[in-house]
């Protein structure tokens, strides 16, 4: 273990090629910065792009880490992965029979994943091997303000998703579990976390390990959607307009089972055999995304089912009445709404970033615990706004040249101004203080409306963020009256789980209640977010619904805006009614 001073600052950067970010822990454990390369970029997911961008990480340490100071790099991955991408015994096989099946008989589900894997195997590798090269480069100019530590630190891929999961939760003692596409050698492992140290509960993969996420990816290409471009949200929402069909299930379920705290499917001749008969479920070109909801409602409830036996059993072995979750996985907000309810676990964690973006932060704190192994870090909720502010030099050029109505209005009026716009049926873009971690709008890069209208989701979804007519929004509701408008309720403060609406509540925000009753709900409290707390209140004095309709501050296909030149592209784009950042508010010129 290295020496390290108390003037060390430790860079997480999630490098697995895509959904790639920074984040930067303070010499006493604190998460000071954490951002997503997709949101600088513009780039949905940043496929392929280094997550240390040049100039703009030098601008980012400059910021949060002051001269003189200590950069200890941290990565999620271990030093063994690409060995381990190459030599991926299972991709191989998986490949070998494919070729003895001769490929123009292979179900083209079956190849969609094999291509998806190869691809895998051969963009990660690059990705990872550059990391930090940027950084360093970048930082030559300031190299006597920077002492960057030459080695980098390495933990592996699972474990640092553990590590965000527990280390951002209030929990001193709790289970943890990670389920996402790929890890190092599996793509589901469990931990036991306890006064902030993580140690693997030993699983050894048996029979023919399988990947709940790859399940997942498959029903993705099947529905017509893509698999890097964010639409696994499509599945979900999709889901809630089918039924369940015994046939698919049939055919589905044996692709991934549990056993223990194990995942399994069968094998790869009773695989091939089972793509083979997915294909008559597949959608069909050019026809609507309704004609298979049947496929995505039953693929739904099987994902539910397997992680939901996973964590009973995880609940059994540990005997834990809290759980924080990590991976790709768990951005599958309806199945992470069952949990409480039906798996023995009362209490259940899930940051705003579980996915490998998270893992910026989970590798920078491991990095920092092998610093500093006295330390403890305080159990909390941990702050998803961790990311940019919007310029204001950027926002007086606005004002100057634009041509726009501009004003600027003081925080005592803004709320009010707001709450009244969105009365009259404005929908807002609001963009105010850092941004959020993690792929969903919680306030400060969000497109607001109210819920109460019944017509407010067709709008949005045609005027403004141009996607499927079957997408859902989300409920943003004050902590304090969640309980009464949701069935079953717990805190969701990162908007990570769907709940059921109580049906007495359904008629008042018809806007934000999905078609089978449930809403990916944000409870939004004055310790987290005082603004967006603040705006809503002044909603519910007005209208006594303590909800608005919370979507994120971004076109389909695009990430969450990051800059002014973003939100100013959206305003100009869409439906957008009114535009606020920071205490400007923008307004359109009459034509």
């Amino acid at each position: 273990i290295m020496s390290f001073n108390k003037n060390t600052f430790f860079v997480g950067i999630a490098n697995s090629f895509h959904d790639s970010a920074m984040a930067i822990v303070s010499p006493d454990g604190e998460v000071v910065f954490a951002e997503a390369t997709e949101r600088v970029l513009q780039n949905k997911r940043a496929i392929g792009n280094a997550p240390d961008q040049f100039l703009r990480t030098a601008a980012t340490i400059a910021e949060h880490c002051p001269a003189g100071a200590r950069i200890v790099l941290a990565q999620p991955w271990s030093t063994s992965m690409v060995a381990q991408m190459a030599d991926n015994t299972d991709l191989d096989r998986l490949g070998e029979f494919i070729d003895r099946a001769n490929r123009e008989d292979v179900p083209p589900s079956l190849l969609d994943q094999y291509a998806f894997s190869q691809f895998c195997r051969q963009a990660a590798p690059p990705v990872i091997q550059i990391t930090g090269a940027n950084l360093r480069f970048s930082l030559t100019e300031r190299a006597s303000e920077y002492n960057i530590e030459p080695e980098i630190r390495s933990f592996d891929h699972h474990l640092s998703h553990a590590a965000t999961a527990c280390l951002t939760s209030p929990f001193q003692e709790s289970a943890c579990a990670v389920i996402d596409g790929y890890g190092e050698g599996r793509s589901y492992s469990c931990f036991y976390f306890k006064e902030g140290r993580i140690e693997k509960i030993d699983t050894p993969v048996h029979r023919q390990a399988t990947s709940l996420g790859y399940f997942y990816m498959t029903i993705c290409r099947l529905c017509g959607f893509g698999l890097f471009s964010g639409e696994e949200w499509k599945v979900m929402g999709l889901a809630s307009y089918g039924t369940y069909d015994p046939d698919i299930a049939a055919v589905l379920i044996p692709l991934v089972q549990v056993e223990g705290l194990n995942l399994v499917q069968c094998s790869f001749a009773e695989m091939y055999q089972i793509y083979k008969k997915l294909e008559r479920f597949r959608r069909r070109p050019n026809s609507p995304a309704l004609d298979v909801a049947n496929l995505a409602h039953t693929a739904q409830t099987i994902f539910s089912n397997v992680m939901i036996e996973f964590l009973q059993n995880l609940q059994r072995q540990t005997g834990l009445r809290n759980v924080a979750m990590g991976g790709g996985c768990l951005l599958n907000s309806a199945a992470t709404g069952l949990v409480v309810e039906q798996t023995g676990f009362t209490n259940c964690h899930v940051f705003s970033a579980p996915a490998d973006d998270g893992n910026a932060i989970g590798a920078a704190l491991l990095a920092w615990q092998e610093a500093n192994p006295a330390s403890q870090r305080l159990a909390k909720i941990q702050s998803p706004y961790l990311g940019s502010t919007m310029s204001s030099t950027m926002l007086d050029k606005v004002k100057e040249h634009s041509g726009l109505k501009v004003h600027v209005l003081p925080e005592s009026e803004i709320m009010s101004y707001t709450a009244e716009a969105l009365v009259n049926g404005k929908i807002v873009g609001w963009a105010r203080g850092r941004a959020e971690f993690g792929p969903r709008a919680l306030g400060n890069r969000s497109i607001l409306a109210d819920p109460r209208s019944d017509t407010i989701k067709e709008r949005i979804n045609a005027s403004i963020k141009f996607r499927e007519e079957f997408r859902p929004f989300a409920p943003a509701i004050l902590e304090e009256h969640a309980s009464a408008y949701f069935e079953a309720y717990h805190p969701t403060p990162y908007m990570e789980r769907a709940l059921r609406f109580k049906p007495e509540m359904q008629h008042k925000v018809p806007g934000v209640v999905h078609v089978d009753g449930t809403g990916r709900l944000q409870t939004v409290s004055k310790s987290l977010n005082p603004t967006f707390h603040q705006l809503i209140s002044a909603f519910f004095e007005k209208t006594d619904i303590p909800v608005l309709l919370n979507t994120s501050f971004n076109v389909m296909g695009k990430p969450i805006i990051h800059s002014v030149e973003d939100a100013l592209a959206v305003f100009h784009t869409s439906g957008l009614d009114l535009l606020i950042i920071n205490d400007h508010v923008i307004e359109a010129v009459a034509a």
